[in-house]
């Protein structure tokens, strides 16, 4: 029963990936599974109910964020995160079907409650991280170096946003912010490490 769910959850991811959630239908997941439609109903409830099991074993990405262990590797890592939001895919579904979700988790409150876990889950691990780091520099109060961590959080976010929105990101000026909150955070000017 589990590899079951696993392949339906699988075709589910690539055909909504593929066409969007809105677009997708349980015959399209069951194509892609290479089951039955009825099959996928003794498995799941609903189109929503495979999306929820879907956000609900999606990767937080908190662990690269646990993994820093300086100043310059987490510079990195918000580097790299930023110029990831400046190139979207090709059609940018992707982007679509992330703006889908959150459509979703405005009317479905099991959604919700999945995507706020992991954004929890996430900001915990940036704001744990800029405090260790903030800690070994020992220049700032805790709550200024948690005023670095959400500001940080915020560049993230709104790159992300405009990226689903189809706004140009000004990833150079936001880079450039990081780099100042990071210095902020250190003491001194920081030097990336990858």
């Amino acid at each position: 029963m589990a590899a079951v769910r696993q392949q339906i959850l699988a075709a589910a991811r690539v055909v909504f990936e593929r066409k969007g959630v809105a677009d997708a239908s349980m015959s399209d997941v069951s194509t892609q599974a290479g089951l039955s439609v009825g099959s996928i109903y003794v498995h799941f409830r609903s189109k929503e109910d495979v999306l929820l099991q879907l956000i609900e074993a999606a990767e937080v990405h908190a662990a690269p964020f646990e993994a820093c262990s300086s100043a310059g590797e987490l510079l990195g890592l918000v580097e790299s995160s930023l110029k990831l939001q400046e190139r979207p895919d090709a059609t940018n579904q992707v982007a679509r079907t992330a703006l889908e979700i959150a459509a979703i988790t405005r009317r479905n409150p099991d959604v919700q409650a999945v995507v706020s876990k992991n954004f929890k889950n996430l900001r915990r691990a940036l704001l744990e991280t800029v405090v260790r780091i903030g800690k070994e520099a020992n220049h700032l109060e805790e709550s200024d170096m948690l005023a670095v961590g959400e500001s940080i959080l915020s560049l993230l976010v709104s790159a992300q946003a405009q990226m689903l929105i189809g706004v140009p990101t000004n990833t150079d000026a936001k880079m450039k912010a990081a780099r100042l909150l990071i210095r902020l955070l250190h003491g001194a000017p920081v030097r990336v490490k990858r």
